[in-house]
């Protein structure tokens, strides 16, 4: 049985959209490359010869040298294609992104249009056109993997919902989602949730609305799940692991529970900035961000988990689509929370695009079922407005922060003075640029707000090392060992202080410790250190002495 015909797209409401995704990313043209776009683009030799995609399929998306993980051949064959048609310049990238912008906010329209009046799908289109929250995806090259992710997965929503409605439900339709589904998952590990964002539209829309037989929507689910277990066990063949690499700062060695009180607080982060993001950041750490964020926060973010589900339970038989928006949000941003497992970021607002499409969704159908239902109606319009033009002025100015690793570090320190990553990833800059000393006064910065960082320490004292300061050095990397003992790289320059100034038995020490601990590699260390110590004098035989 086939559903009632849905309104076709407004060629006008188009115009407007792609207008304000010009007015909102189009700056960004003029960006270069910045934090990760650094190792993955422009020094990846990976990227740098155009091979068939299959190869990248057998890679990790992050060079081998950089502790290669995540898997996304797609987004890696892209940026491969990318720079051979550019020769490595920085706009052909940025240029992909405002391509890739414009189509994803087009597929959420069309979405829209299939869910809600026409005056929402617009209301809906146009606020993710603005959102602040995506200019680190639209802004920073590497922000393609969520560009095509989420692409692919809104794409992958309309086919299904249009099949539903016609009773098409067959063969291609299930191959199509299907590709979509590995599409979306080669892009950015993110996109593995496409099967549920599919579930929870068929559970949640009317029943009048589809009379799709049970037997081929069993059939397609049946589909979806056998895809993305072939999709982990490619990942898994590839990387060895399912895993997303190292902890961020304050999740090492946390259990599901430890990690899911650590990131209570940091639901009222998620809702500020899908609600009102007028302040971003590029990173979010200790002790500004996580565990010792406070009790007002948690309570905070418990209310606010309480207040959505109370609002998507209110909404769910006649504003629908408020809480499939919700629920889309809550599913979406899953992967990325760090309860299931951890993450190597507390928060990153690139990952928050997918999960913005289900909150623009329910803002667009407050707005088209609540808002104008109201009296007078230009109080709903005119509020619109002004969340457009405050969207496309905030995401306008916040593009040139993307221009370069200079440019950014410096505004993470202002945006988030109270986190240590902000003073961290400056340190590297500097030292990279051959500036130590401003380089170790911001790893002293970074050091003083968080001190279970190992890495600060590492690359701090590693600073005064190569300037032939290891008496200031060693406090550094002891430092260092005490927030992560089994840190090797920290213990190897350690030793290797200690028997620059002669300190042998502090190095044998340090090294045995490490054999200790299971690091066999320092044996050879104690050998190296005892080699060094000065010949004991030969004892004189008594009966040589003269008389």
């Amino acid at each position: 049985m086939n559903g009632p015909a849905r309104p076709r797209p407004s060629s006008a409401a188009l115009c407007l959209i792609l207008g304000l995704v010009v007015i909102s990313t189009a700056r960004s043209l003029g960006n270069g490359f910045a934090f990760d776009d650094v190792p993955i683009v422009a020094e990846n030799s990976q990227i740098h010869v155009l091979a068939a995609p299959w190869v990248y399929a057998g890679q990790s998306y992050w060079p081998p040298d950089n502790l290669g993980d995540a898997y996304r051949p797609w987004t890696i064959w892209w940026f491969a294609i990318q720079w051979g048609l550019g020769g490595g310049a920085p706009w052909i990238f940025h240029l992909g992104n405002l391509i890739l912008t414009a189509a994803l906010t087009t597929a959420v329209y069309l979405l829209g249009l299939e869910l809600l009046p026409p005056v929402g799908a617009i209301a809906a289109a146009a606020l993710f056109a603005v959102h602040p929250v995506h200019v680190e995806a639209t802004g920073n090259v590497v922000g393609q993997a969520e560009l095509w992710m989420t692409l692919f997965s809104v794409v992958a929503a309309l086919v299904y919902l249009r099949a539903r409605r016609r009773d098409t439900l067959g063969a291609g339709t299930r191959i199509a989602l299907g590709i979509l589904m590995v599409l979306a998952a080669a892009s950015k590990e993110q996109g593995i949730v496409l099967p549920g964002i599919l579930l929870l539209m068929e559970g949640l829309a009317p029943r009048a609305e589809a009379g799709v037989r049970r037997r081929a929507v069993a059939t397609t689910f049946i589909v979806m799940a056998v895809v993305a277990v072939g999709f982990l066990a490619g990942r898994y063949a590839v990387l060895g692991d399912l895993g997303g690499g190292p902890p961020a700062a304050g999740l090492e060695g946390q259990s599901l529970g430890g990690r899911a009180l650590i990131m209570l607080p940091i639901v009222a982060d998620w809702a500020r900035l899908l609600i009102w993001p007028a302040a971003l950041s590029a990173q979010y750490s200790p002790p500004a961000t996580g565990s010792s964020a406070g009790v007002t926060l948690a309570i905070i973010g418990a209310a606010t988990l309480a207040g959505a589900a109370l609002l998507a339970w209110w909404s769910r038989r006649r504003y629908w689509v408020i809480t499939l928006g919700l629920a889309w949000m809550a599913l979406a941003v899953l992967p990325v929370s760090n309860v299931l497992f951890p993450t190597g970021v507390l928060i990153a607002e690139r990952t928050l695009l997918l999960p913005s499409v289900g909150i623009v969704l329910a803002a667009g159908a407050l707005f088209a079922h609540v808002g104008l239902e109201a009296r007078p109606r230009w109080i709903a319009l005119g509020g619109m407005a002004s969340l457009l033009i405050l969207g496309a002025a905030r995401s306008y100015s916040r593009q040139a922060v993307w221009r370069d690793n200079p440019t950014l570090f410096a505004q993470t320190i202002i945006d988030q003075p109270g986190g240590y990553r902000g003073y961290f990833v400056s340190g590297r800059e500097f030292a990279r640029r051959g500036d130590s000393i401003r380089a170790a006064a911001m790893y002293r910065q970074a050091a003083e707000r968080y001190a279970s960082d190992y890495r600060v320490f590492e690359e701090w004292g590693q600073i005064l090392r190569a300037a032939n300061h290891c008496d200031a050095a060693i406090p550094i990397f002891e430092r260092g060992l005490r927030a992560y003992e089994d840190g090797t790289v920290t213990r190897s320059r350690l030793f290797e202080c200690f028997l620059t100034l002669g300190r042998i038995d502090e190095a044998v020490k340090v090294a045995e410790a490490g054999v200790a601990r299971g690091l066999p590699e320092f044996k050879k260390s104690v050998e190296r250190a005892n080699a060094r110590r000065a010949p004991a004098p030969e004892a004189s035989n008594p009966k040589d002495r003269p008389r």
